[in-house]
């Protein structure tokens, strides 16, 4: 576990949220290299996502941040989920306003679909509603590179991670 480290994705912060008041939503858990253990991520355009990765020191601070899933920071509640260093560096690298592969990248991110949702479900979902209707690929997890391999729309399995469709115009 060590090598994954003890690390929790957060969900739900309000736009304005600081360090401060992370570390007050996380009393009781201590917070790898106080402050410096938070990181808010960016949208393409440089304003707050509304998410953060949060670093832990142990196992068991882990498990007491965990449970403070949907608890409120203000008037809004917080979703935590557990994660780890892969996850949250490949996000952290690839998100903000100074990242180049998110420029006119002609992707669009879904999150929130059922767990036996198809290929074939999402373009049918999106048809009528591109100017093209050429999606050239459905693909799960994270992109790393342009060249990696992609599914084809008519592969009926259903999807096992994150969806992102690319389209090509």
């Amino acid at each position: 576990m060590a090598d994954e480290g003890y690390v929790v994705r957060i969900r739900g912060l309000p736009w304005s949220c600081s360090v401060d008041e992370v570390q007050r939503f996380f009393s009781g858990c201590e917070i790898l290299n106080k402050g410096n253990g938070i990181h808010f991520t960016y949208t393409r355009e440089g304003r707050p996502s509304g998410e953060a990765f949060v670093e832990l020191e142990t196992e068991d601070d882990l498990k007491i941040a965990v449970k403070k899933d949907r608890e409120t920071m203000g008037h809004r509640y917080v979703e935590v989920f557990k994660s780890n260093n892969v996850e949250m560096d490949w996000v952290m690298k690839h998100t903000g306003p100074n990242c180049p592969e998110t420029a006119g990248d002609g992707l669009v991110r879904l999150r929130g679909l059922p767990f036996g949702c198809s290929k074939e479900e999402i373009v049918q979902f999106f048809s009528g509603t591109l100017k093209s209707s050429r999606v050239a690929a459905l693909r799960c997890g994270p992109i790393t590179s342009p060249s990696e391999s992609l599914w084809a729309c008519s592969d009926p399995a259903p999807m096992t991670g994150p969806p992102v469709v690319e389209v090509i115009t």
